[in-house]
């Protein structure tokens, strides 16, 4: 046991510091760059969550989270790129059949294939209630899908997508996503094209942008859950253990050293004000961990998938604010485009605008409270 966790521990340090270096110009050239990506698929951990029968390493979401966090501190581009693929992983465990399991699981291991999830589309608003993308069953039984969904990190790199699909008329009484709509996992090669090119603010580097299923033909042996499940899965998946807020906690951690360092190099060790500012960074961040472990160790019982939301709006919110206070700290220098500290609080930002965005995940808690 002792070797392979030390195995681990040396690809999870040669993969950051292989991020470490492309990081700039996939920010620059809003597109990650293919060494990284090729860094990532060849780490060995994007088999992470998959059993060791299929080729993974078996290991829980403890791990998987920090793992996500220690990329994130690196480039959160690809730490979403990741976080995206394990999520997928964790759909297919929890709801794939027998046959899924065997035939994507050893691909979405050894890194031959990343995944990626579609859900989003323009119009449908934030809690997915008006979805273009419809699913048409034929006569022989098959499922003809055609439609565009929008903001799915990984357009044009995954070979699998877990999409969200009409299938039904809506139910507008659901709350996130409806009991008329169904998640199907298809190849790309069943019909999907990706146009990245969306010069985002920030994670550039995540190649998010439009997916186009042109004609999609697919059998209900390529359902996740059953037919109408929808609403099912989404539930499951705030109390996987995986949340956004590790990816939120990487950026703030990042953050938290650089202010540190500098403090450190430039000989302010001495300064009240300066060990004030970094005593409160350091509690926020310790803060965030706490919460964030919480759910990756899938504490909290009943209340987990209410804890799940509340990582992530509480991990994101934190981490603009330890970006903006850590350059407070280290001054202008900091606030040059391109700089790693700017471009990480261009890219904490986007985590608050992610699945769902923190107003509706506020929303969807409020109500679980009141009733």
């Amino acid at each position: 046991m002792g070797a392979a966790v030390q195995s681990v521990r040396l690809e999870l340090a040669a993969l950051l510091e292989q991020l470490e270096q492309y990081a700039s110009a996939a920010d620059e050239y809003g597109a990650p760059q293919k060494e990284a990506l090729a860094a990532l698929r060849r780490s060995g951990l994007l088999g992470s969550l998959v059993p060791s029968e299929y080729g993974g390493l078996g290991q829980n979401a403890l791990f998987a989270s920090r793992f996500i966090e220690a990329i994130a501190g690196v480039d959160p581009s690809i730490a979403i790129i990741a976080f995206q693929h394990l999520s997928v992983v964790s759909r297919i465990l929890e709801w794939g059949s027998a046959a899924q399991r065997q035939q994507y699981l050893p691909k979405l291991a050894d890194g031959r294939w990343l995944a990626a999830s579609a859900w989003s589309e323009t119009g449908a608003g934030a809690n997915k209630q008006n979805l273009s993308t419809k699913a048409v069953q034929l006569d022989d039984g098959q499922w003809l899908i055609e439609g565009t969904k929008s903001f799915t990190t990984g357009a044009g790199l995954a070979d699998l997508y877990l999409v969200l699909v009409q299938t039904g008329t809506n139910d507008e009484q659901s709350t996130y996503g409806n009991s008329s709509q169904t998640f199907f996992l298809i190849e790309t090669t069943q019909g999907i094209t990706a146009d990245a090119d969306t010069n985002l603010a920030g994670m550039r580097g995540s190649s998010t942008g439009f997916i186009h299923l042109n004609k999609c033909l697919v059998s209900s042996e390529q359902f996740i859950g059953s037919l109408g499940g929808a609403p099912t899965v989404i539930n499951g998946i705030r109390s996987c253990g995986l949340t956004l807020g590790a990816v939120s906690l990487g950026i703030s951690q990042a953050a938290y050293e650089l202010a540190l360092e500098h403090v450190r190099s430039k000989g302010l060790k001495n300064s009240p004000l300066l060990q004030s500012a970094l005593s409160e960074l350091h509690l926020s961040l310790e803060a965030v961990r706490a919460l964030v472990d919480k759910v990756a160790s899938k504490e909290g019982g009943e209340h987990l998938a209410k804890i799940a939301y509340q990582s992530k709006i509480f991990a994101s919110e934190a981490s603009e604010k330890i970006c903006r206070e850590a350059q407070q700290i280290i001054g202008g220098s900091s606030y040059v485009r391109g700089r790693k500290l700017e471009r990480l609080l261009r890219d904490a930002r986007a985590v608050s605008l992610m699945g769902p965005v923190n107003r509706l995940a506020k929303e969807i808690i409020g109500k679980e409270l009141v009733s």
